[in-house]
Order: structure tokens, then C-alpha cells, then sequence
């Protein structure tokens, strides 16, 4: 293949705005010509891993990314590093010959930053869980699956999402929600240590007292920024069981149920989380409802007294109430009821994972403030209107503040401290959904922030990425975005690790 049609690959994937990191056009390594089949296979006998071609048997199927939206991107080849050695080798190898890449720990990305049609390095081999003196040392490949599931064998855990096939790189890297969030703070929170592969091919430890600036950076600065993280250290806290409501609401009751459930949010403990969502499908046979789920890990007659508080709130309006209680691991890995650890994941992950993959787009707002009777007016109108006009989506309201907020807004580069709420917006659809729909469902959710400015930070969640933010330093970022230019320009001088929204160097 001539460059020219290596790099047609990754021009069309920046069309889409999907581009992974593009290599510049001066480097000291860098050759004449693009690598050849010996070279291909040279670097594949120095690997621990593997590297796969478009002519491997099981190439198509490993190359797809969680989100099916960028199924059809033809990748030119597949570096799996199975070591921190086989992230060193890929890296210098890309370099050199000036490929375009991504770099993938699970793929779940809202824009297909774990999609190229380049090379893509992935991390997925370096899985591996260990547990000592309570801390956790958790490979760069790891899926959420799998560290609940092992750290889960010695009642142990670390706060972080119900999402069993997500990858922990990009999680942990641009903050981390989740159910414990609110008692044990951000995944990025319990964070201890970082091993980093830069673009120089250098190792770099990563802690408090280590490089301790990059280690800011890396609790909620992004993933793919400075180079390529292989291994973490995280703090773990004991597992307990897990109590867990759910109530649903008719939507035509929404501003009233969102209203009282604000309300008793203010006076909520960090150890109770709760979030409210609306799901609608677009067909007229089928009534939207509101649902509000609240859990706690630990203190189940602590989170029954406050749900009757809010029940009594509620009183007189329809609703469907379940209560149940769950072991820890039972309830974290939800998903996946019935099904052996292999099986618990993507097609794409493993050739025995049934876990369904979808085609996404999403966006997000974050609030510092609760929403007035106006607010959730235009929010739940948005909705009915989206759901008559036959489209399918959601909208979840998740509680913030508690361990979040107790963590020093300068202590990390996660800017949304201060927060009460997050919203997620969002569309799906099977695979195969025509790229004319997702984009549509992209606009639309791109759309939900700007109609719901006034009432916003204009802050959004790194870890759900929208294309079409034009002020994307600012909503990711907030005031940290300069300090964060300049960490990329001591790390990363050449910018080896850039795509459409990554940080500029200063």
C-alpha cells in the first residue's frame, strides 16, 4: 500500500471527524516509505502480542469498536500489545514510518476515537487484575467485567460504571461516573498510580509524588492526550450489599416528579446515588415513562427512609415501585446475569461475548444549580415532541455533589466539582443503523445542550464526546484547558497524540 492510499483512509475518517492520532510531518525517526510486508512481520516477532491484517482470519471482527456507528471505517492494520514493551514498539513504529493511529482500551467512544483507518494499537491484552493490601493493580485493557468480577472474589471494588463491557483506560482517564460515586468519589478519585508510554517510546510513573503535574492531568484530563497509559493503581474500598429502587412515573407527570425529586436530592447523603431517565422509542403505541432509581452500597435502611420521604412527595401521582436487594457483584454485573466471564462481553472483545452492540451518539450537560419549573419544562417538551416525531432516545439526570465535591477542584483536572447534576443525551439504534440517522440523532443531541443553555454551566463530560461542540476546551476542560496546554507541550511537544478534540499544545 502507498501512502497516498494509507492516508486516504484517514482522510475520510477525519471527514466524519472519527480521525485518531495523526502523526506531524517532521520527525527524527521518520522514513521515506511506508513499511513493508518484512517489516510488518519484524515488528510482529519482537511483539509479545500480534499484529493482524485485513487478510487475518478474525480481522473483521476485531477491529469493530463497541460502537457499531463506525463499523464500515476500513483499518489498515492491528498492533495487539499483550506488554508495556508491545505499547513501546508500537508506538516507535508508528512514528517512524508516520502512520496515522488509535489506540484502544474498550471503544465505547461517542466520536470513534478508538476507530481509524490507520493503525490501531490495541490495549485490550493488557487485562490483567491484581489485588494487594487493598490496592489494585488493573491493566490498561481491563474491562469493568472483569475487575468487578476478580477484585469482586476478595469483597473488594473501586467506584466506577455499570457498563461491564467498558474499557477502565478511558473511564478513569476522563473522570468516572458511576453508582459509588457520590460515597467514594470519581473513579479518577481513587486513582494512585500511572504507568505512561509517551511518544518518545519513554516509560513514565505517574503519582502524587511522581511527575505529580501529569498525574493531575491524567485524574479526568482525557485519555490518548500525553501518551498511551498501560497500567493503573487504584484505591479499593470493601464491598457490601447492594439496596436498589425503582419508580416509574407517566411523563405527563414529569415536571411534577422531577420538581420533587430535585428537592429531596438537596438534603440526600453521599451515601445514597440516584438518577432519573426517560426512554422513548418513537412509536405512538408506546408511552415515554419517567423512572427514578436510587441505590446504596451498605446502608439499605438509610436509602428505605429516604425513598418513602420522597414517596410521600410523590403521593397521588401513578407509579410503579420495586425494591430489591442484590450482593454487590450480583448488581454490578447486571448485564450479565447468567453468563460466564467470556461471555460478558462485546463480539468484538471476545469470540465468545454476548454482549449486544449498538450504533451511539451522545452529548451532555453538566448544572451547578437545580432546574427550575421552566427548565424542565422545555426539557420534558423536547423529549415529547422527539418521541411523536417517531424518533428513538433517552435523557438520564444523574445526581452529582457528595465525594465529588469534597475532592479540591485543584486537586485533579476534572473541572465539574461544583456540579448537582450531569445529563446524558442520547441516541441508539442496531446495528447497521444508516450513518444519515445516527448523524441526525448526533445533531439532535448536540441540539438538547444548546436548548438547555440557560439554564447549564456549558460544561460537558469528557468521557461522552460530541463532535459538533464548537467551544469543546471550554464545556471538557473549564479553567484548566491552558494549564493542560502546557503539560502537552512538555510531554507531547511534537503532538504525536492529537484528533479533532484533543488538547492543543500552548
Amino acid at each position: 500500500m502507498q501512502r497516498r492510499q494509507f492516508l486516504k483512509f484517514s482522510a475520510a475518517t477525519a471527514a466524519a471527524n472519527l480521525v485518531g492520532c495523526q502523526l506531524p510531518a517532521t520527525t527524527d525517526t521518520q522514513h521515506d516509505g511506508l513499511p513493508s510486508a518484512v517489516h510488518w512481520r519484524e515488528l510482529s516477532e519482537q511483539l509479545t502480542g500480534s499484529v493482524l491484517r485485513p487478510s487475518a482470519n478474525d480481522f473483521e471482527r476485531q477491529k469493530k469498536a463497541a460502537n457499531a456507528r463506525y463499523d464500515d471505517i476500513t483499518t489498515a492494520a492491528i498492533i495487539q500489545c499483550a506488554t508495556t514493551s508491545d505499547v513501546q514498539l508500537a508506538i516507535h513504529f508508528v512514528v517512524q514510518y508516520q502512520l496515522p493511529f488509535a489506540v484502544r482500551s474498550g471503544g465505547h467512544s461517542y466520536t470513534g476515537l478508538s476507530s481509524t483507518s490507520g493503525v490501531l494499537i490495541d490495549i485490550g491484552p493488557l487485562n490483567q487484575v491484581h489485588l494487594k493490601d487493598d490496592i489494585a493493580s488493573i491493566g490498561a485493557g481491563a474491562k469493568l467485567g472483569d475487575v468487578y468480577a476478580i477484585l469482586g472474589q476478595q469483597q473488594r471494588s473501586i467506584p466506577a460504571g455499570s457498563c461491564a463491557s467498558v474499557g477502565i483506560a478511558g473511564l478513569v482517564l476522563g473522570g468516572g461516573l458511576g453508582i459509588a460515586d457520590r460515597r467514594f468519589g470519581l473513579t479518577c478519585d481513587a486513582l494512585r498510580r500511572v504507568e505512561l508510554v509517551t511518544a518518545s517510546g519513554d516509560i513514565l510513573y505517574c503519582s502524587a509524588s511522581e511527575h505529580p503535574e501529569l498525574f493531575w492531568a491524567l485524574r479526568g484530563g482525557g485519555g490518548g492526550q500525553f501518551g498511551i497509559a498501560t497500567q493503573f493503581e487504584f484505591a479499593t474500598f470493601a464491598t457490601a450489599p447492594v439496596r436498589n429502587y425503582i419508580g416509574r412515573y407517566p411523563l405527563q407527570e414529569g415536571n411534577k416528579v422531577l420538581e420533587k425529586w430535585q428537592q429531596w436530592l438537596k438534603s440526600l447523603p453521599g451515601e445514597i446515588w440516584t438518577q432519573a431517565t426517560v426512554w422513548f422509542n418513537g412509536q405512538p403505541t408506546s408511552q415515554p415513562e419517567i423512572q427514578l432509581r436510587a441505590c446504596s452500597i451498605g446502608h439499605p435502611d438509610l436509602l428505605s427512609d429516604y425513598w418513602h420521604q420522597l414517596e410521600h412527595q410523590l403521593r397521588g401521582i401513578w407509579s410503579e415501585v420495586d425494591m430489591q436487594d442484590h450482593h454487590y457483584l450480583d448488581f454490578m454485573l447486571s448485564d450479565c446475569a447468567g453468563m460466564e466471564m467470556p461471555e460478558c462481553k462485546l463480539p468484538n472483545q471476545h469470540e465468545r461475548g454476548q454482549l449486544k452492540r449498538v450504533a451511539m451518539a451522545g452529548s451532555s450537560d453538566i448544572f451547578n444549580e437545580y432546574l427550575p419549573l421552566s427548565a424542565l419544562h422545555h426539557l420534558l417538551n423536547a423529549i415529547r415532541k422527539r418521541h411523536q416525531q417517531g424518533f428513538r432516545g433517552g435523557l438520564m439526570l444523574t445526581s452529582m455533589g457528595g465525594a465529588i465535591a469534597k475532592v479540591q477542584q485543584s486537586e485533579s483536572a476534572f473541572a465539574h466539582r461544583q456540579a448537582v447534576l450531569s445529563a446524558q443525551y442520547l441516541f441508539s439504534g442496531p446495528v447497521g443503523t444508516p450513518e444519515a440517522m445516527v448523524q441526525e440523532g448526533a445533531m439532535w443531541v448536540n441540539q438538547m445542550r444548546k436548548q438547555m443553555r440557560p439554564w447549564s454551566t456549558n460544561g460537558a463530560y469528557l468521557n461522552y464526546t460530541d463532535a459538533l461542540l464548537k467551544d469543546w476546551p471550554q464545556a471538557y476542560y473549564g479553567d484548566n484547558y491552558v494549564a493542560l496546554q502546557q503539560l502537552k507541550r512538555q510531554y507531547d511537544p511534537g503532538n504525536v497524540f492529537r484528533f479533532a478534540q484533543s488538547i492543543r499544545p500552548a
